[in-house]
């Protein structure tokens, strides 16, 4: 399966891994992303994939590598994701962070990170520099804060905040979920209690097939669930 992860290059281009290969971005259109093996430059590799620029599943296979694998590379790539995105998307302490993302690597992989406390520095800057917003403990937070209603490319996500209460509803929705939401019929729907702040109850996912994929188009962080929520 592919991953798509936005660091661990030099010019910190969106990096795709795939069955123990590394490729970066070369270009892209309104249908297809085009990707090369990131050692094009280092090893004259010119393998190529193309996906889908929407669901970023791949419409063209990989062609022939003529550089070598390295899978232990490719562990402390991922665990440099791992660490990454628990310190920007969770309110973890940096120990819980680090353990979380040490399993299943590999001796040489572990040998090759840098130490225990460079890593929890790292965690720090990493939440300094990015002003990382405290989860709310109180389910009756006056309003969410600015920096959470918007995605990466300043478009709008929060589409509704019912206010405080026991019933409380946030509905998160990009400007391109909404469109597919508008074009679509097909629809499925899903709630999951394991990943919502502690004030909220459940998630509910409402799904779009679209162009033959699942799509999420809708969150919603809901405090009940019953009939009238």
């Amino acid at each position: 399966m592919a991953t798509i992860s936005n660091s661990g290059t030099t010019k910190q281009k969106p990096r795709l891994d795939l069955n123990g290969y590394s490729y970066v971005m070369d270009r892209s259109t309104s249908v297809k992303t085009y990707w090369r093996c990131i050692k094009f430059y280092s090893h004259h590799c010119r393998s190529r994939l193309h996906t889908c620029i929407i669901t970023n599943n791949i419409v063209k296979s990989p062609t022939d590598h003529t550089c070598t694998f390295d899978g232990t590379t490719l562990e402390c790539r991922k665990f440099d994701d791992q660490i990454i995105s628990r310190t920007l998307n969770t309110q973890e302490p940096p120990d819980t962070i680090i353990t979380h993302c040490y399993k299943g690597l590999s001796d040489p992989a572990l040998a090759r990170l840098p130490t225990r406390d460079n890593i929890k520095r790292r965690i720090r800057k990493l939440r300094q520099e990015n002003a990382i917003i405290q989860a709310p403990n109180d389910p009756n937070f006056t309003t969410v804060p600015a920096q959470l209603t918007k995605t990466i490319r300043e478009d709008q996500f929060l589409r509704c905040d019912t206010g405080p209460g026991d019933d409380r509803i946030l509905i998160f929705s990009s400007d391109e979920q909404i469109n597919i939401l508008q074009t679509t019929q097909d629809f499925l729907v899903d709630g999951t209690f394991k990943v919502v702040p502690e004030i909220f109850y459940q998630l509910y996912i409402i799904y779009s097939i679209y162009r033959q994929h699942v799509i999420p188009v809708v969150y919603a962080l809901l405090r009940r669930k019953d009939a009238d929520t």
